[in-house]
């Protein structure tokens, strides 16, 4: 068991307790969501994808608790064909290889207790893991005080910062920089009715650590969620990761003739990841 792992398991044990502690001391209402992708395409071209996530919350008179994971996978199918004999008479055959395309895993929970209708505390774990993206795992303890500016009806903004800590594993280490820092966050969350059944909603988190001045991290979701009736919705969503000093990957090294030396060297991935879906939501 790697060291990620104890320290998921370890903080998620701390969180269930203190949960288990705070509902003989806060009655509270109880909230579920599931949010279920999938696409499938065929025929001269093959893949598919698929996403779930779920949501639990507790909300009690003064403290909510929050529990989220998912994991979206993507795969696709190259169909590669050959053709053996002469122009007048021949035989064909195909090969297909499957290659996984894309593939993410988070988990996370947090805490809020309101000190009034406006202030509030929290403190909450996010862990991810993003192998396109470089990382193997990374796990971030967060603690910080936020303030709800807008709550009414049809509208709802909060915002709030917090000090971080982060213990990171990439795919490819990189010799020069911490895996694990401090760090800072700053974060909105923001929703509006803007009809019957449609409701706008935009959040976003900023990660900034404080070992290295130019390793900023931004992840920022905007969807829309239209209500088929109480318990149904549909959601499309995209959602922007950009981080400004991204991970490491290895790339083979060919000489100047193009011939293969069998040595690779370490590159940067891209800047911005970015992902669009479009979920349905099944609320219990």
């Amino acid at each position: 068991m790697n060291h990620s792992v104890r320290r998921v398991i370890a903080v998620t044990a701390a969180a269930l307790f203190t949960w288990t502690s705070l509902q003989a001391q806060d009655a509270g209402t109880w909230a579920f969501t599931a949010e279920l992708t999938a696409v499938w395409t065929g025929g001269n071209a093959a893949s598919n994808a698929f996403g779930a996530e779920a949501r639990l919350t507790r909300t009690g008179a003064t403290s909510t608790v929050k529990l989220e994971g998912g994991a979206i996978r993507a795969q696709s199918t190259k169909t590669t064909r050959t053709a053996v004999g002469t122009p007048s008479d021949f035989t064909v055959s195909e090969s297909q290889v499957s290659e996984k395309t894309a593939g993410a895993f988070f988990a996370r929970g947090r805490y809020d207790h309101d000190f009034s209708a406006r202030v509030f505390a929290f403190s909450g774990v996010d862990w991810l893991r993003n192998q396109f993206a470089g990382i193997d795992s990374r796990l971030l303890i967060a603690a910080g005080v936020g303030a709800t500016i807008i709550d009414n009806d049809r509208t709802a903004l909060k915002a709030d910062a917090s000090g971080t800590y982060t213990f990171q594993e990439d795919v490819v280490a990189n010799p020069f920089v911490k895996t694990n820092f401090p760090g800072v966050r700053a974060g909105f969350d923001f929703s509006a009715k803007v009809a019957g059944n449609t409701t706008l909603t935009s959040a976003a988190v900023a990660d900034f650590n404080l070992d290295r001045s130019d390793d900023i991290r931004i992840d920022l979701t905007n969807a829309v969620q239209v209500a088929i009736n109480s318990s149904l919705a549909l959601k499309p969503s995209l959602q922007l990761l950009w981080r400004n000093a991204p991970s490491l990957t290895e790339v083979a090294l060919f000489d100047n003739a193009g011939t293969p030396t069998g040595e690779t060297v370490s590159v940067p991935l891209d800047k911005l990841d970015s992902l669009f879906k479009l979920a349905l939501v099944v609320k219990f």
